[in-house]
This record gives structure tokens, C-alpha cells and sequence, in this order.
């Protein structure tokens, strides 16, 4: 079977090896509702952790992590109050995709995370994430208040597209969709989508770029690593947190005012130079002891130097899992970061405001000549907790345990 012409029925067959031969459709659509049989059983070789990705990836010359090259974001509510055949449901789609797909870029990972309103108004109990909140004064978000988020990540766009409509689906009597966002990373693909709004005449994108700025992210000692963002003990030990951000990009002024080297000191630091860019190999020139003196010397502050305040011990609190986007035709960024606590994001975020550069020198404000705050509009923003995998399905949910037995 194609993936292309994956259907409902036929992504049951081909991932849980329910039924071969002729009828095997027919056949998998009835076991489907006989929640009595067996689960699917658990691929064997998972991590315990749903956002243990990082061992999953490729990586460059310099031992960086390649992202997969194409992402999707599925916002969901529960539709009822979950029975245990609900429970089974959802496992068994998750198992079955395990089982389907390869744990790595080239075959598909995710990451399933519950927010505030799932634990408060499905469960009537306290939400173990904060919701979310406005973390500058120069931002007006709206807050998203979905019940659950599903980050899936994979190099083959299509197959996503399959996963989603498999899923929307199989899920449609325990879930209802809500929103989906969508977008990729990788080297030469923010070119390809370069026809969107908000970009001068030109394309000015590097054709290499792997993001629309025009820089790379995410070299390995610039991020957290998977040990620092897993939750060590409590219901969700094994688990981290995850936030999500949509952001519009504004790149005619990123392109259309800037020259690369004032994009280089925006991006990094006043003191990095396009050359020293192009050395990079495994981290940021993000040295925040400089970060005062450079700002006061050079009147503009580096994003990356900025963000680097936050760091404990010297090292980063979160992954970033970010990927550009061109929905609705503009070009955009979905911020998605794993983290301990949502208060590690927090830090970051405000670490990365600099709201304090202005008192370094005048010629700095909050969005003015600091960063890329000029450049990026956060228009939405959620939080969520990552449960461990044997966690994932309606986490804490009284009964779960034995509708999974």
C-alpha cells in the first residue's frame, strides 16, 4: 500500500498487523472496536521519554543535531469525559504509528503534550504547567487554551500529512481537532517557501539557509541537553514540559533596512562579524559576561548574548525545536522549546528581552537596536506537560492503568 493512499482502514492493517489477506480491512475496522482485544504491543527499543529525540537525529560535520525537515503542530480537545475505551483508543493509535514509522527523522517522531484546561476542566484538578502569559511589554498574544498538543516531526512532509488525517480520523469519537500549524527546517527550504508576505522584492533568503533569519540554530552546546529538561520525580518523572509560540516574522526590515553585518550583531553579538559566523561549528558566540560591556560600547544589543544570561551553571534550560512556516501565506516562526519547568522558559524568554539595555545605553529600547525583538510578533502562546510514554494517554486520569491492561 502507498502511504499516499494510506486510508483509515488501511492504516490500521498495515501499523497494527491486526489482519492480512483480503477483508483485512474489514477486519481491522471491526477489531478496532473491540477494545477487549490486546493492545498493539510497544515497539520494542523507545525511550522512555517522549522527547528523547536527540540520539534519533542526524547530525552534521561538527556532531550538531539535523532537525527533521518538516513538522506539524495538531491542536486537539477531548470531546467527552474520557471512558476507558477512549484510553485504549488513543494508545493504540499512538502504538500503532511506533510501529509503522521508525523512531528517527527519516521515519517519524512525537511528542504528545497535555495543557492547563485538559487537567482542570476534564479532571477537575490542578494543572501541573502555568497558563500562559505575556512575558514582555512590547507583546499582546493570544493564549491558547487547547486541551492537548501533538508535535509531530519527520523529513518526509507527506507522511505527516498522512499521520494527521489517519489520526483525525481514527480519533474523531475521542478527539475533536481544533487547529493545525505547520512548517519546516533544513537547509535550502526557507528559500523554496520564500514566496510570502513580508519579504522585500528579491528574496533576499540565503539560498542555504535553514531558517527564514538566516542563520542556523540549535548547535549542541548551545542547548540543553535531554538529562537537564526531564522531569526527575512526581507523576510526570521521565516527562519535561513544552511551550509553543506563533510567531510572524518581520523580514522586509530584516532584509530590507539591515546589511548582513548589522543582522550578524542582531543575531549573535555587536562583536561577531560575518567571518566569525561562518567558523562556527558547535555553539553561538553567546558570551553573556559581555553582554553589558558590548551593549553600552556598541549601543545594540545580540539576541543569542541575551538569551545566554539565563543559562545555570553555564549551561542552557532548554531545546529548541522551533521550524519556520508560511502558513496563511506570511512567513512565520512556531517556537516550540522543551524545558524542565515552564519557568525555565520564562527566564530565557525574559533573559532574551534585555528590557535592562536601555539603562546601558540610550539608543537601545525594547525592541529598537535589542536583538531580534524588533522583528519577531508573538500572536500565540501555549503551555503544556510531555508525560513520559507509558504516561501519554489521558495522564492521571482515574482508571487509566487498567484500560491499558
Amino acid at each position: 500500500m502507498s502511504e499516499s493512499r494510506l486510508t483509515r482502514l488501511g492504516f490500521l492493517a498495515a501499523s497494527a498487523g491486526l489482519v492480512t489477506g483480503a477483508g483485512s480491512a474489514e477486519a481491522a475496522a471491526s477489531a478496532l472496536e473491540r477494545w477487549s482485544a490486546p493492545l498493539p504491543t510497544q515497539s520494542p527499543g523507545l525511550p522512555a521519554s517522549q522527547h528523547a529525540w536527540s540520539e534519533f537525529l542526524a547530525v552534521d560535520a561538527h556532531g550538531n543535531p539535523v532537525a527533521p525537515r518538516s513538522a506539524r503542530l495538531l491542536f486537539f480537545d477531548v470531546a467527552r469525559r474520557p471512558a476507558p475505551a477512549d484510553v485504549r483508543r488513543f494508545e493504540a493509535a499512538l502504538r500503532r504509528l511506533e510501529r509503522l514509522y521508525p523512531w528517527r527523522s527519516d521515519g517519524l517522531l512525537f511528542s504528545l503534550g497535555w495543557g492547563p484546561r485538559y487537567f482542570e476542566h476534564v479532571l477537575g484538578a490542578p494543572s501541573p504547567v502555568p497558563a500562559p502569559e505575556r512575558l514582555s511589554d512590547f507583546e499582546l498574544p493570544a493564549f491558547d487554551e487547547f486541551h492537548a498538543c501533538l508535535h509531530l516531526a519527520s523529513d518526509d512532509p507527506r507522511r505527516l500529512v498522512t499521520v494527521e488525517r489517519a489520526l483525525r480520523i481514527d480519533l474523531r469519537a475521542t478527539l475533536r481537532w481544533r487547529e493545525t500549524r505547520t512548517g519546516f527546517v533544513g537547509n535550502g527550504l526557507p528559500r523554496q517557501h520564500g514566496r510570502v508576505g513580508g519579504l522585500p522584492p528579491g528574496h533576499p533568503i540565503p539560498a542555504a539557509a535553514p531558517l527564514y533569519m538566516g542563520f542556523k540554530s540549535g548547535f549542541r552546546k548551545a542547548q540543553a541537553t535531554e538529562d537537564d529538561v526531564t522531569i526527575p520525580g512526581g507523576p510526570f518523572a521521565g516527562g519535561t514540559t513544552m511551550h509553543v509560540s506563533y510567531m510572524r516574522l518581520r523580514l522586509d526590515s530584516w532584509y530590507g533596512v539591515l546589511d548582513e553585518r548589522e543582522r550578524v550583531a542582531r543575531m549573535y553579538s555587536p562583536e561577531t562579524t560575518p567571518a566569525d559566523v561562518e567558523r562556527l561549528t558547535d555553539d553561538a558566540p553567546s558570551d553573556p559576561g559581555r553582554y553589558a560591556a558590548a551593549a553600552a560600547r556598541y549601543g545594540v544589543v545580540g539576541h543569542s548574548q541575551a538569551s545566554a544570561r539565563a543559562r545555570r551553571n553555564g549551561r542552557p534550560r532548554i531545546i529548541r525545536r522551533d521550524f519556520d512556516t508560511d502558513d496563511g501565506g506570511v512567513a512565520g516562526l512556531h517556537f516550540v522549546a522543551v524545558q524542565r519547568s515552564i519557568a525555565d522558559f520564562v527566564a530565557t524568554r525574559k533573559a532574551m528581552n534585555a528590557a535592562d539595555a536601555s539603562y546601558l545605553n540610550p539608543a537601545i529600547s525594547d525592541t529598537v537596536n535589542n536583538g531580534i525583538n524588533e522583528f519577531i510578533f508573538v500572536l500565540k502562546r501555549g503551555n503544556y506537560v510531555v508525560p513520559a510514554r507509558a504516561e501519554r494517554s489521558f495522564p492521571l486520569l482515574p482508571g487509566r492503568a487498567a484500560a491499558l491492561a
